[in-house]
């Protein structure tokens, strides 16, 4: 028989998960807002063309919605053949950016760059007053999360996850100044979380939790990624390119030398010096109004 403190939490998670649930059927239009999110925090979303019609557009679709007066950048990567890009960006910058409000921007890249690359871009271009909510694009969000986004607390947020996912995830300018930018090192996929992960840890920054029932992720294993000419794949879907340059950075070691990292089970320590990371910014004159293209301005 289970004991009673186990009981008893059975029983709360699933009054939460009744509750989350019931509140997911709100529609949006009856959410109106309670609070000016304008300079509370600002939205990041990464995605690429296969994600495209399935993820990211109704994604992006419900984030206007849901937050008419948040600022949002889209970080859009390569994929496939030059020419097979060079349509999809022309079609995203006719469907998305054409029409959309002047406080979301767009960095729209011709080649395949990896995820790190794109977060320090989505922070470089976002306004650096506030904390950054990075997204994946295969999220399926609640119009409920204008409440849990009107009720947290932002201004003391330094770096946490939402529902102990780095697919959507909070980092605050401050973090990134002590901790630095995200290493560009990692040319695909995968351990890059790992990596900031153990330098936070160096650098004195605790990683929070909160949970958010109002964003579910979708967990999509594509076909094909955008590194899959460069580099094979390991754990299903990340870039064994990035599993060597993490493990060319740390090696294991004993628990209280190093940072435990959830996901390898075990303390990491650096194998060199670890420096902070400057995040680049990006001058004003690189813009196309409210686009970006930094593989035709680098």
């Amino acid at each position: 028989m289970a004991p009673a403190g186990n009981l008893r939490y059975r029983f709360y998670c699933a009054g939460r998960e009744a509750g989350w649930a019931l509140r997911r059927r709100i529609p949006t239009r009856l959410l109106p807002a309670r609070r000016d999110l304008a300079g509370a925090f600002n939205i990041g979303v990464t995605t690429y063309s296969e994600r495209y019609e399935r993820y990211f557009k109704p994604l992006h679709r419900k984030l206007s919605r849901i937050f008419p007066e948040v600022s949002i950048t889209v970080a859009v990567n390569g994929h496939g053949t030059p020419e097979a890009q060079a349509a999809y960006l022309q079609r995203f910058e006719r469907e998305i950016c054409q029409g959309a409000p002047p406080h979301q921007r767009f960095v729209l890249y011709d080649r395949a760059h990896g995820l790190t690359t794109l977060w320090n871009a989505m922070l470089a271009s976002s306004p650096a007053d506030r904390p950054l909510l990075i997204l994946n694009d295969d999220l399926a969000v609640d119009g409920f999360l204008r409440r849990w986004a009107e009720g947290f607390s932002w201004s003391s947020v330094d770096l946490s996850l939402l529902n102990s996912s780095w697919s959507h995830f909070v980092i605050a300018p401050a973090t990134v100044a002590r901790v630095g930018a995200f290493d560009p090192g990692f040319p695909g996929i995968g351990f890059e979380d790992m990596d900031y992960t153990a330098r936070a840890g160096l650098a004195g920054v605790g990683i929070a939790n909160h949970l958010c029932g109002y964003i579910r992720h979708q967990d999509h294993k594509p076909e094909a990624t955008s590194f899959d000419d460069i580099s094979g794949r390991v754990w299903g879907k990340y870039t064994s390119a990035n599993q060597s340059h993490f493990a060319a950075q740390w090696e294991t070691c004993p628990p209280g030398e190093g940072v435990f990292i959830k996901q390898l089970h075990g303390h990491v320590r650096p194998r060199l010096p670890v420096t902070t990371l400057a995040l680049t910014p990006i001058p004003a004159t690189a813009w196309v109004g409210s686009v970006l293209y930094p593989d035709r301005t680098a």
